[in-house]
């Protein structure tokens, strides 16, 4: 296991370094404290020219019997924006991929404890790191009552966690995609996994079950199906976030803190698209309503395709109700008949003629209301919707520009068409 530690050129103080686990060692520095504390450690200790100057000789000599290789690396001050980028490439330079490591802020002067609070969560993700603790020996809280005093060690790893939150919750925020979370929702739940051999079935089962884990994977279910325009299990899955998020957050401020703040925005997010699967089967008004309000979620998020292919099926969808077809609207056969019908109502409006097919079952349309506008609509979703299927491989393909402004513009439509009043 490698550690990376930083030496200071201050005064050093014989201290007695307390871990959380009752654990203590004194010394001058916390690196030392450390070599005993983690055993055979491969040490790179990073000093400026003063401090090497001033303490590396008695640094080594009280660790090189304790570690496995002690190696110091030699960095500037950190006096201004170049030399902190140049500490910054040093320490990235000094990890292997895929090493387990070991970070010492205690010693770092100015901002070099931020910076390698920094170092350490880009190397989890840049070089797959596995970071086993990051260690702040806090002399400035230390119990002055005894000689030599004793300074608690503090174990920050956590908050290195914190920036996956905050990269999990910018997904989410930007792009409806809330996987990130569920994973990091699901990582601290099973930090909190009971011993099998020590705790009975039914300790387990409630484990298992638990309003948290339940959570996450609500979550990765909606995130899925909305990735890949499943409407139907989306409503489903953000209708069981919406239901199982109060229960879950009476625990998940003890497992996951930082996600606590976000629940009332993923809350707020997925309630317009939260419609069970028994509401939808029994209420298509509403079902409509809720994807269309899927459609606009879409947009906000610039997820163009998406957007446009549910489009396109709402519209069927919104024809079918109105024809009194409702209890066949997941019909293959019964929706193609309600294409075809508007595909003669565009022929119709194009003054083109078609040939009449007598094998051909065609829906009667006749009860829905301003159907020309409808059909009008349709085919420039299709025709939009064909555009992207097709990656722009063909003659007079739309500019991207063009697609997303068209695209926008034409489910804008979608909000005019009416639903039953008390839904709309």
């Amino acid at each position: 296991m490698k550690a990376i530690t930083f030496l200071g050129a201050t005064t050093a103080y014989e201290t007695t370094y307390v871990l959380d686990d009752g654990r203590e060692h004194t010394a001058p520095f916390f690196g030392v404290a450390l070599a005993r504390f983690v055993p055979d450690l491969s040490l790179r200790v990073f000093v400026t020219k003063q401090a090497r100057e001033k303490h590396l000789d008695r640094f080594v000599t009280l660790v090189e019997d304790y570690v496995a290789d002690v190696d110091p690396v030699d960095i500037p001050d950190g006096r201004n924006d170049t030399e902190l980028w140049e500490i910054f490439q040093t320490v990235v330079d000094a990890v292997e991929p895929k090493e387990s490591v070991v970070f010492d802020i205690t010693h770092g002067f100015r901002s070099l404890p931020f910076l390698s609070f920094l170092s350490a969560a880009y190397l989890r993700t840049v070089k797959n790191i596995r970071l086993e603790a990051v260690y702040y020996g806090n002399f400035e809280a230390r119990d002055q009552s005894v000689t030599p005093n004793r300074a608690p060690v503090i174990n920050l790893t956590r908050f290195v966690d914190l920036l996956d939150w905050m990269v999990g919750a910018d997904r989410f925020v930007r792009f409806g995609d809330a996987r990130d979370l569920a994973a990091l929702l699901n990582t601290q739940h099973e930090r909190t996994k009971p011993d099998p051999r020590i705790v009975g079935k039914v300790e387990m089962a409630t484990w298992n079950s638990s309003p948290v884990k339940k959570t996450a994977s609500h979550l990765r279910r909606a995130s899925q199906a909305l990735r890949v325009v499943r409407p139907s299990e989306a409503m489903a899955a953000s209708h069981a976030v919406s239901t199982q998020l109060p229960e879950a957050l009476m625990s998940i401020t003890a497992l996951a803190q930082p996600f606590a703040p976000l629940s009332q925005y993923v809350a707020e997010n997925f309630a317009p698209i939260a419609l069970s699967a028994e509401e939808q089967r029994h209420n298509p008004q509403q079902t409509l309503v809720a994807e269309r309000a899927l459609i606009k979620w879409y947009l906000q998020r610039n997820q163009i395709f998406q957007a446009v292919a549910l489009a396109r099926e709402w519209l069927v969808s919104w024809v079918m109700v109105h024809s009194g077809l409702v209890g066949q609207m997941l019909e293959k056969d019964v929706r193609q008949q309600v294409e075809r019908a508007i595909g003669r109502e565009i022929q119709r409006l194009q003054d083109k003629t078609m040939a009449d097919n007598p094998s051909e079952v065609v829906a009667d349309l006749s009860t829905v209301p301003a159907l020309g506008d409808v059909a009008q609509l349709y085919n420039r979703l299709g025709q939009l919707r064909n555009d992207l299927m097709h990656a722009g491989k063909r003659k007079g393909a739309l500019t991207a520009d063009t697609v997303e402004s068209t695209a926008k513009l034409l489910c804008q439509k979608l909000a005019e068409l009416r639903l039953d009043s008390s839904l709309d």
